[in-house]
C-alpha cells in the first residue's frame, strides 16, 4: 500500500475525463439518431404524399436545415468538450500548484503568464506541453473569437488564422494523450520540489 503522499500525487497526476466523453458520447448518439431518422423520411418522401408537389422540394429542403442545425449542435458539443478539457486541466494544476507552492492565489494563478511565472520551472520543459498550449490556444480562440485566433495559428501553422475551427472532436482526442502527460509530468514536478503551503 503506497504512503498517502505517494496516494495524493498518484491522484494528482491523473486526468480524468470519462464525464466529458460521456457527454460526447451521449450528444453524437442522439444526433446521430435523428439525423439517420431525417435522412429516412427524406428517402421515403414522395409527390403523392403532397396537395401540390412542390411542397416536397420545400419540405426536403426544410429538412436539410434541420440536420444543419443538428450538425451545428454537434459542432458545439465538440467546442464544448475542448473547453471542459481545459478547464479541468486548469483547475488541477491550479489546485497543486496553490497546494505545493506558498502564497498563490486563484487571482494571480488565473491568467497564463503569471501561472508560468509562478512556476519553479520552464513550463515548455513540461512532457506534452505542446499539446497543453495548443489546447489553451484552441480554448481561448473558441472563447474569445470562434475562429482560428492569431496566436493559435503562429503557434501552430497547420492552423490558418481567421478560419473556422473543425474537427474539434479530432483535435479532442489528438490532444489528449498529450495533455495528459502534461498534467502528469507538472505535478510530478512540483511533488518532487517538496514545497507545501
Amino acid at each position: 500500500m503506497p504512503s498517502w503522499p505517494d496516494f495524493m500525487k498518484n491522484f494528482d497526476k491523473r486526468l480524468e475525463c470519462e464525464e466529458i466523453d460521456d457527454f460526447l458520447d451521449h450528444l453524437n448518439t442522439s444526433v446521430n439518431r435523428r439525423i439517420k431518422k431525417i435522412e429516412e423520411e427524406e428517402k421515403n418522401l414522395s409527390p403523392d404524399k403532397f396537395e401540390n408537389p412542390i411542397d416536397m422540394d420545400y419540405y426536403r429542403d426544410h429538412l436539410n436545415e434541420f440536420i444543419i442545425s443538428l450538425n451545428a449542435t454537434k459542432s458545439l458539443g465538440d467546442e464544448l468538450s475542448i473547453i471542459a478539457l481545459y478547464k479541468k486541466v486548469e483547475t488541477q494544476t491550479v489546485r497543486v500548484l496553490k497546494m505545493k507552492l506558498p502564497n498563490m492565489t486563484s487571482k494571480r494563478l488565473s491568467i497564463y503568464t503569471q501561472f508560468c511565472e509562478a512556476l519553479p520551472f520552464d513550463v515548455k520543459t513540461v512532457d506534452g506541453f505542446l499539446s497543453f498550449n495548443e489546447l489553451r490556444l484552441i480554448n481561448n480562440s473558441i472563447k474569445h473569437e470562434g475562429k482560428v485566433s492569431s496566436d493559435l495559428a503562429k503557434e501552430f501553422p497547420t492552423w490558418n488564422e481567421g478560419a473556422e475551427l473543425p474537427d474539434l472532436d479530432l483535435s479532442f482526442q489528438r490532444l489528449l494523450p498529450g495533455v495528459k502527460h502534461y498534467v502528469a509530468d507538472l505535478v510530478e514536478r512540483l511533488y518532487a520540489r517538496g514545497i507545501t503551503s
